[in-house]
């Protein structure tokens, strides 16, 4: 379980530009094994026809692509699903005042445009799931990849969320593409007098995420953490990140992971800020409490060469912290120069402020004077030498330091 009450939560993106400025984002997903998100917004246009519009972004928040899906609802909620090579997106579909009545499946295909409502059209182009074919409004899904399963929210009563009766199944995913909708878990619920703006799974845990535009009266926004087993509300909190957001307003929760089945994923929260016609996208994320698995990062290796594969650059998670292992001399023999950038953290590993370490180097051409030397890891993640002393052999640091 991932612990709510944490005060750090470190950025993951911020203002980040959608495929539309128009509308504000409805939910996203990140796909750890190609490192993306997928981010979905209601596509605003006189001919809406309840459209949605999903924009592809880098780690680092850079948009990629999009794809339209017409004829979809309201995207409250979205999937993305990996199998072998192919990525497929699980959205709303056949949607009745606005709102899916079932599912779609489309395979991903950057810059088209696919009817969630079409279903005349081949399997190839989009597929539709009704886990319950009656009785089910305002219906919605997200897949919990560390258990490949697929999280489908209904309602009983085809109102808003706030005052919305039904319940949430868990389902396994392979089940569901291949059609047989058995229910591996269910949990009700009643009206909160909360809006819903996103839910996620996490293995034996269920999260949902509730707020308002902080410009409504009595906004706030709060994540709320229940067990699958018994329905029991273990925690739930009051999110206060990117207060200074203007028409700042929570959109989207979703599993973050380093990697595909990451023992150390966590949860990633979204907000929309900005004006109609300069909306933006920003995301944070829950550490994890655990320690993860060290990590090789990419260096220049035409530049660089390790002491030995042991001291490779790596870093490892261990709940707020990173720690740094590396020791690299240069090919070419020459001087280290002050401010020459060593390699670069990726995006989860970078800290949100610059930070400054204590190094050691191996001495040689250095005489009378302590074998330390400044390092720095900059916002964007650069190992970054800071020292005049033009000295040469390797440099090394088993070091750790804050992310918040």
């Amino acid at each position: 379980m991932i612990r709510l009450d944490s005060a750090v939560t470190p950025t993951l993106l911020s203002g980040a530009t959608l495929a539309s400025q128009g509308s504000v984002a409805q939910s996203f997903f990140w796909e750890s094994f190609d490192q993306y998100w997928y981010v979905c917004q209601r596509d605003i246009t006189p001919a809406d026809q309840d459209r949605l519009l999903v924009s592809r972004l880098t780690a680092d928040g850079v948009l990629v692509d999009s794809m339209h899906i017409e004829r979809a609802g309201h995207g409250a909620n979205i999937g993305v699903e990996r199998t072998g090579g192919a990525v497929f997106l699980w959205t709303d579909a056949l949607p009745s005042g606005g709102w899916a009545t079932g599912l779609a499946r489309i395979p991903w295909q950057k810059d088209a445009t696919v009817d969630a409502s079409d279903t005349t059209a081949p399997a190839s182009v989009v597929t539709f799931h009704r886990p319950r074919t009656t009785g089910a409004y305002r219906v919605s899904a997200t897949i919990d990849p560390n258990r490949r399963q697929l999280i489908y929210r209904w309602q009983s009563n085809d109102i808003k969320s706030e005052e919305g009766v039904g319940g949430i199944d868990r389902y396994d995913l392979d089940a569901v593409v291949a059609g047989t909708y058995t229910p591996l878990a269910t949990m009700p619920f009643t009206a909160s007098g909360r809006t819903l703006q996103g839910y996620a799974s996490l293995g034996d845990h269920l999260y949902t995420y509730y707020g308002k535009p902080d410009k409504e009266p009595g906004a706030v926004t709060t994540l709320t953490c229940s067990d699958w087993a018994t329905g029991r509300v273990v925690q739930d909190v009051t999110i206060t990140a990117f207060a200074s957001l203007s028409d700042r307003e929570p959109e989207g929760l979703c599993v973050y992971e380093n990697s595909p089945g990451d023992p150390q994923a966590t949860l990633a929260f979204g907000f929309s800020g900005g004006s109609s016609g300069a909306r933006t996208f920003q995301a944070a994320r829950y550490p994890h409490p655990g320690n993860g698995t060290w990590t090789e990062v990419p260096f220049n290796t035409a530049a660089f060469v390790p002491n030995s594969a042991s001291y490779k650059p790596q870093y490892r998670l261990s709940g707020d912290q990173v720690f740094l292992h590396f020791s690299l001399d240069q090919i070419d023999g020459k001087a280290w120069a002050s401010t020459q950038q060593l390699f670069q953290l990726p995006l989860r590993a970078r800290p949100n402020r610059t930070q400054r370490l204590v190094g050691v180097v191996s001495g040689a051409y250095v005489t009378g004077q302590p074998l330390t030397v400044r390092l720095e890891v900059t916002a964007d993640g650069w190992v970054t030498l800071y020292d005049d002393r033009g000295f040469k052999g390797w440099i090394g640091a088993d070091v750790s330091f804050w992310i918040c």
